[in-house]
């Protein structure tokens, strides 16, 4: 395993021979197929709004005052940006990753952050000293499909490693997998869909 920074993820899997495929969760997104071939969907997601506890920021529409953090490189950070385009929310902060934008929605220095649902609902739900929630109801806006990337000429790799993930979607391995960490049905993408 290699630590990459996630905005460096596809730059370091093209220009590195340290690494064979990015394992993070990643959305696939027109724009990455253009830097990597992506394996076989192994789960959906969508983003979650997290606030602290006891928050200004009750409703979605609470967001329009709100400064917003999300993540460099992110999906979640296109979405945000979109969001202030369209005055629904009131500013945004950028962070280099998840830990340091939990840290400043705990401590204030922004009023809430966009991250990938499944990251959150895991964190929220495991972690008792973390005092946010997720922001309830929100519609969710930036829905995608979760893949490994590997390099474009690293079809073998990609078909070796799709066949392994219609493995474990047959046998429910990825579907137990996703319910051990508390995530339902909603979240598995089918050997079809894929």
């Amino acid at each position: 395993m290699v630590v990459v920074p996630f905005p460096n993820l596809l730059q370091q899997l093209n220009n590195d021979d340290s690494i064979d495929i990015v394992a993070d969760g990643m959305y696939i997104t027109d724009e990455r197929k253009k830097e990597a071939l992506f394996t076989n969907i192994w789960y959906k997601e969508s983003e979650a709004v997290i606030v602290p506890k006891i928050s200004k920021i009750v409703f979605q529409e609470d967001l329009k005052n709100a400064i917003v953090g999300a993540q460099k490189g992110t999906e979640f950070l296109d979405l945000a940006e979109k969001l202030k385009t369209e005055g629904l929310v009131k500013d945004i902060i950028i962070f280099e990753n998840q830990p340091e934008l939990l840290l400043a929605i705990t401590t204030g220095k922004v009023d809430a952050g966009i991250l990938d649902s499944i990251v959150a609902t895991y964190l929220i739900s495991h972690d008792n000293n973390l005092y946010l929630k997720i922001l309830s109801p929100y519609e969710p806006k930036a829905l995608g499909n979760i893949a490994g990337a590997v390099r474009k000429n690293d079809v073998s790799l990609a078909n070796a490693i799709n066949q392994q993930i219609n493995e474990m979607k047959q046998d429910k391995t990825i579907f137990n997998i996703l319910q051990k960490y508390g995530l339902n049905i909603d979240y598995f993408v089918s050997i079809k869909e894929s």
